[in-house]
Order: C-alpha cells, then structure tokens, then sequence
C-alpha cells in the first residue's frame, strides 16, 4: 500500500541518517571537514544538532559501561574499598581516554561551538544534561553492588563526574601530565567519599 511504501521509505531515510550519524561522529574524531556530510541534512545545524542528540551520549555511555568493571568491591565493600574502586574507575577511563582521544575531545569540542552559536546552545546544553544522566546512572549502579548509599542525590552528583572527566581529558590533551591527572582523580574521588553512607 502507499502507507507501507512511505513508511517504508521514512524508515530508510532515518536509518541512513543513523548511519551518517556515526560517521560524523568519527569524522569530527578524526577532526575532518563536515562538509560531505550535508547532503542527508537539511543544514549544518540539523548535522550538528544529531550528533550531539544521540551519538555523543551514546558513545560516552559506552565508555561508562566499559569503566565500571574496574571497580573491585571485594566481599565485604567499605569505606577504603569503596575509594580504592572510585579511583581504579577513573583511571580506566583515564586508559580509555589515553586510546581514543578523539572521543573526549570531540565532546567538548562541541559543547564549546554550542556554546558559542545561539541556534545550537539549547541542544549543546541538553547533550550534557544527557551525560549527566549518563554519570549518574554510573553511581546508582555502585550503590545497587555495594552496602552504601549516597547522602546526595545522584542526579547533583552526575554533573561532577563530567566536570572530573572534562578536566582529565583537557590535561591529557594539553600537557599529558599523569602526576597532574592523579591529582584531579584523588580529588574528586574524596570529593565523592564524602557523599557516602554506609548503613
């Protein structure tokens, strides 16, 4: 039928622009030209506005599932166990971070153009609230393995794990400096101890 056919084809159209999605993505990465990219979008913006909707999240999500296996609570979880495991987490994304710098820098790299472009702010604001759900789902799950519980709401707390992971990424990118990224890792993470309650 006509309706099957327009579906049909809607469905099409929204998986090529998933593809191209990804593709952008790797493109900005690798910090390649967007240009030939806008022939499946109706403007820079509309290219822009995807990435930062639905590939970004997902791929910083990604990385949340890959760091936090990290975490060792052994049998009997407490107070120095649960800081020893914060602190491993981090410096698995900090590995991470260490492969694939483009993904960070990516990341922030559009959340500054947003910033600075009025018809993008809206949607650059709301790709980091999105990362901060990401983060905050993170610290819901260590509270889900262990006996603790956070004295904060997660929801306060995610925004800090992106501000931690901001801050690595922009040492690592600017100076590489490892005695500097322990510093930022040790202080978030006592940061974070003191939002801890175990019952």
């Amino acid at each position: 039928s006509a309706t099957w056919k327009s579906q049909r084809g809607a469905d099409a159209q929204q998986n090529r622009r998933g593809g191209m999605v990804a593709s952008v993505e790797k493109a900005i990465h690798a910090g390649m030209p967007l240009a030939s990219f806008h022939y499946a979008f109706e403007s820079r913006t509309a290219l822009l506005c995807a990435v930062m909707e639905t590939a970004v999240p997902t791929d910083i999500e990604r990385m949340l599932h890959a760091v936090l296996p990290a975490a060792d609570y052994g049998p009997e979880p407490g107070v120095e166990t649960m800081r020893s495991s914060m602190v491993s987490q981090f410096h698995a994304f900090y590995d991470l971070l260490k492969a694939d710098p483009g993904r960070m820098q990516a990341t922030i790299a559009l959340g500054i153009y947003a910033h600075n472009h009025p018809e993008l702010q809206q949607v650059g604001k709301h790709m980091y609230e999105q990362l901060y759900r990401v983060a905050s789902a993170g610290l819901r799950s260590m509270a889900d393995l262990t006996p603790m519980e956070w004295t904060t709401p997660v929801e306060d707390l995610g925004p800090l794990i992106i501000a931690a992971t901001n801050s690595i990424t922009l040492v690592y990118l600017s100076t590489a400096d490892d005695k500097v990224v322990d510093a930022i890792i040790r202080s978030i993470t006592d940061q974070l101890m003191t939002h801890v309650s175990f019952g």
